[in-house]
């Protein structure tokens, strides 16, 4: 797949190009990650630790351009405290029942 979601791309140049944007300090951590896991590839001709670095840093990319909610947070905060009223999980039978 090499797209998902609304402005972020699961390509090393899309990731850049948000984090860059977004996060600077945290574009220079990817940056580093990414170059160390392309120098294996060069070495091993495997891609799989690249994408483990795509992996790890597409959602943190997403977050940085589509931050969450005041909601979104809210519900995190309850979670957090045990409050899990209006929450959803599977039974036994995997039926989604609300908490």
């Amino acid at each position: 797949m090499s797209s998902t979601s609304i402005g972020v791309e699961r390509t090393g140049p899309s990731i850049h190009a948000v984090l860059a944007r977004t996060a600077p300090e945290q574009c220079a951590e990817f940056e580093a990650e990414f170059r160390i896991a392309l120098a294996e590839a060069d070495d091993n001709f495997d891609l799989s630790r690249v994408q483990a670095v795509i992996d790890k840093w597409w959602p943190i990319a997403y977050t940085r351009l589509h931050p969450p909610t005041g909601h979104e947070r809210g519900a995190v905060a309850r979670f957090r405290a045990g409050d899990y009223i209006g929450l959803s999980t599977r039974d036994h039978e995997g039926n989604w029942t609300r908490l």
